[in-house]
């Protein structure tokens, strides 16, 4: 067992080493930072490009430019790659709106996409964009997904779980079939990434555009890792016990952990260098405590021999696995959700903490497992055994909700991704205008939306002259939200009042009340609803 140890320890290194080499500077999730030409910009000639900014390296799917008619010319031959990606527009381009509509895949393997308006001389209207999108995708490509990571964990899981302890034959026919189903599964999830990619609905799976778009996201990579993996762990099961086959398993198990680190939001965020290693030992670690679960609950079943062997070896190593999947978790936790603001109220976040209670409850059974079960069966008492048992198999119950929700990861962006996104890009500035019979108050709201803005304030008595009031608060509540009022002073500039480091939290409803301080006896409370979006 020392050399076993010895062995897996070398090639955790080596593959460690893999997963570190091809490091990039890149944010999780791409976002869009700037347009050229802006967004419902008229221009008095047509332009030689329209470029796109994001804040990553981004790789086009699909660009396509809209006319007045609804026709779309496809211009994805004549559009670069990058963080800046260029498209060349065709010459002789009549006067009228258009829309670039663009798909586009980020570092991380995530597609997103987006349309951008412009004019030609002068607006003229434009037939709708087609949507070209199936929700049956996203529904599919999610069950894929769950489906790969139940392959993953309990196949190659099983197959790392047979180099330390002998694996009863019924959980090594299973681990073999979970192996051989991956296989297809990871290559199926190719087809249903570049639907996702491309937007296009289920019956064009058999296009082969769709394949090479899923083949050039860095998913691309994962699946292909993935099916190197159940191949090497399905050969592992079909051999005899012995050197070469827990080599081969522990190899399997190496490029398990390494191809989930070769996309994803997570292995996708910076710093790579500590990001991806994170993701390598998260997923390393999962592989041999999940993987032995099936293993142990048929050998306490008494379904096979060396029950015994299989629990003690397994309550001696599970600390060395549970260790690095804690750390890594609450680094890779961390760095996703960035410092705590309004971007926390996601999805993302929202699965996360769905994931951290189950989490708790699985370790508190194994826990309890280790602690109050293991001698017990150890002994012989069968009582124990029993609960043992019950206790392994709620365990697997928990896990397989588990992946259910990492599975939804893939459709959220992470809050940091959100929180790094510049302001000015988010959307155009919400304007409000506030008024009695002696003040009127316009003020811009930047960007338009739910999150951090500045509050820009211009004030003026009926006939439009300027006022120079002592002082000027903005008070914010939302009672149909729940949200109590908070208050915010305005800084004095120039010719108006300003308000930084304000976040609206949420989108809705919201009551904005403005406190001017004209005189030392005289207060102008204006009051108007503001629409968030």
């Amino acid at each position: 067992m020392p050399n076993a140890l010895v062995r897996l320890a070398a090639l955790a290194a080596m593959t460690l080493l893999l997963a570190i080499v091809p490091v990039q500077l890149a944010w999780a999730h791409a976002q869009l930072l700037a347009t050229d030409p802006t967004e419902n910009t008229v221009l008095a000639e047509a332009p030689l490009a329209v470029q796109l900014h994001f804040n990553e390296p981004v790789t086009p799917l699909a660009i396509g430019l809209v006319g007045g008619d609804g026709s779309s010319l496809d211009l994805l031959d004549v559009a670069s790659a990058g963080a800046t990606v260029s498209v060349a527009l065709p010459a002789g381009l009549v006067d009228g709106t258009r829309v670039l509509s663009w798909r586009v895949v980020s570092t991380d393997g995530h597609p997103i996409a987006g349309a951008l308006v412009f004019s030609i001389g002068s607006v003229s209207g434009i037939a709708p964009v087609p949507v070209a999108s199936d929700d049956a995708v996203g529904v599919v490509l999610w069950a894929g997904k769950v489906l790969v990571f139940v392959a993953l964990f309990f196949g190659v899981g099983g197959a790392i779980f047979s180099a330390v302890a002998t694996l009863p034959v019924a959980s090594r026919r299973t681990s073999l079939v979970l192996c051989l189903f991956g296989v297809m599964v990871a290559s199926a999830t190719l087809g249903l990434q570049g639907l996702d990619g491309l937007g296009l609905p289920l019956g064009s799976v058999f296009d082969g555009r769709v394949w090479a778009a899923g083949l050039s996201t860095s998913y691309g990579n994962t699946a292909l890792v993935l099916m190197v993996s159940f191949v090497l762990a399905a050969v592992a099961l079909c051999l005899r016990a012995g050197r070469g086959q827990q080599v081969l398993a522990l190899l399997a198990g190496g490029l398990g952990a390494l191809s989930l680190a070769l996309s994803g939001h997570a292995s996708a965020a910076a710093p790579e260098w500590l990001t991806r290693p994170a993701v390598f030992l998260h997923i390393g670690a999962l592989l041999f405590w999940i993987g032995a679960l099936l293993p142990l609950l048929l050998l306490l079943r008494g379904a096979a021999g060396h029950a015994d062997q299989a629990l003690a070896r397994f309550s001696r190593f599970v600390p060395f696995a549970i260790a690095p999947l804690v750390v890594s978790g609450l680094v890779l936790a961390l760095i996703q959700m960035g410092w705590p603001g309004s971007q926390w109220l996601t999805p993302y976040s929202a699965i996360l903490a769905a994931k951290l209670v189950l989490l708790v409850v699985l370790f508190a059974l194994a826990l309890w497992n280790r602690q109050a079960l293991t001698a017990p069966a150890l002994a012989g008492e069968a009582i124990a055994s029993r609960h043992l048992r019950r206790s392994i198999l709620l365990e697997i119950g928990l896990v397989l909700v588990i992946l259910g929700l990492v599975a939804g990861w893939r459709f959220t962006p992470p809050p940091r991704a959100l929180a790094e996104a510049p302001l000015a890009v988010a959307s155009e500035p919400l304007l409000v205008h506030l008024m009695d019979e002696q003040t009127m108050a316009m003020v811009f709201v930047t960007p338009g939306q739910a999150g951090p803005v500045a509050m820009d304030i211009d004030l003026t008595d009926l006939e439009g002259m300027p006022i120079s009031p002592i002082a000027v608060s903005v008070t914010l509540s939302a009672p149909t939200l729940g949200i109590e009022p908070f208050k915010r002073e305005a800084v004095a500039l120039d010719a108006a009042w300003r308000v930084e480091d304000l976040v609206i939290p949420v989108p809705g409803l919201w009551e904005l009340q403005l406190d001017i301080r004209a005189s030392r006896f005289q207060l102008v409370t204006l009051r108007e609803v503001l629409e968030v979006p």
